[in-house]
């Protein structure tokens, strides 16, 4: 099994990364696996401390020797999430042209890099997967559901991977945004497994700082799904109010139970289940009034942006 490159980006929470640091060197696979951090710059004198302690705990936790190689890249300002995943990503995924990623909040089950790895090498010339995720909601499968694995149009940012044919032509700018809005279809799809997808997306046009969401609407766009183990092999600890973005909008930071994780998944393409999506969309979209809201402003931003 070859071992991608680990990709860990972290800011000004050393509590956090010292933990998520703790849990991917008890990894299966670690001391195989190059480990590249980017630590983003502080945004004014009075956040700098926070910032240099997190450096210092990075730079003393990870000269341990528990992965093969580690680099470590620190800004000298502020780059702000989005632009450190993106710049950060693309770097390495054109040298090595796969990578697992990761941000300090992220506590990986001990099998976490092994599946990764495992989905990596499956999937590599499927053009139908464009992700593989290691997050997966404490969702309630449909009777019957064998598999261990499932697949469907929403992308995660909390743990996943992807190879640089998959990553790259993005429209990190939302040139071609108008595309959703002339083609009803692509709304769908991208709200398929929730309902918030599409008003995030456009919220990007303002400003916004989700790459995730650009990113999964590319994978939209290009027909790609995200590759999800059944169990999940993260759990999110960044809701506790520490963290730059807010907690009640995403739902991915929830409690999980890693021990459920299955320690020899059987990592085979499966077509996305529409009872999963059914399942995904509700977890996500927060019930009726919150979906009939987000129809009512898609609608709306539709009308107006049809009659510009």
């Amino acid at each position: 099994m070859e071992h991608a490159p680990l990709i860990l980006f972290v800011y000004n929470r050393a509590d956090h990364f010292l933990k998520t640091y703790e849990a991917l060197k008890n990894n299966e696979g670690a001391g195989e696996t190059e480990l590249f951090v980017f630590a983003d710059g502080a945004k004014d004198k009075t956040g700098k401390a926070k910032v240099d302690e997190c450096r210092e705990a990075v730079r003393r936790a990870t000269a341990d020797g528990a992965f093969r190689s580690v680099n470590i890249a620190e800004a000298p300002a502020n780059r702000g999430l989005a632009e450190s995943v993106i710049s950060g990503v693309t770097g390495v995924l054109k040298k090595y042209g796969s990578a697992i990623v990761l941000e300090d909040d992220c506590i990986t089950a001990p099998l976490y890099l092994k599946f990764m790895n495992e989905a990596l090498g499956a999937f590599a010339d499927d053009k139908r997967v464009g992700a593989i995720a290691g997050f997966t909601p404490p969702i309630d499968m449909p009777d019957g559901y064998g598999g261990d694995i499932f697949t469907c149009y929403r992308s995660c940012s909390c743990g996943w991977a992807t190879w640089l044919d998959r990553w790259e032509g993005a429209d990190w700018e939302l040139k071609d945004i108008g595309d959703f809005y002339k083609d009803l279809s692509l709304i769908k799809r991208l709200n398929e497994d929730g309902s918030d997808r599409f008003l995030r997306l456009y919220r990007q046009v303002g400003g916004g700082s989700s790459w995730s969401v650009r990113f999964g609407a590319h994978l939209v766009k290009n027909g790609m799904l995200t590759v999800y183990p059944r169990y999940s092999l993260i759990e999110n600890i960044g809701v506790d109010g520490t963290g730059v973005h807010g907690t009640s909008e995403d739902a991915e930071t929830v409690k999980v139970d890693l021990s459920k994780a299955i320690s020899d998944p059987v990592i085979r393409f499966a077509e996305p289940d529409k009872k999963i999506a059914r399942i995904m969309k509700k977890h996500y979209s927060g019930g009726f009034v919150s979906e009939a809201g987000r129809a009512v402003k898609t609608a709306l931003i539709l009308i107006k942006e049809r009659l510009k």
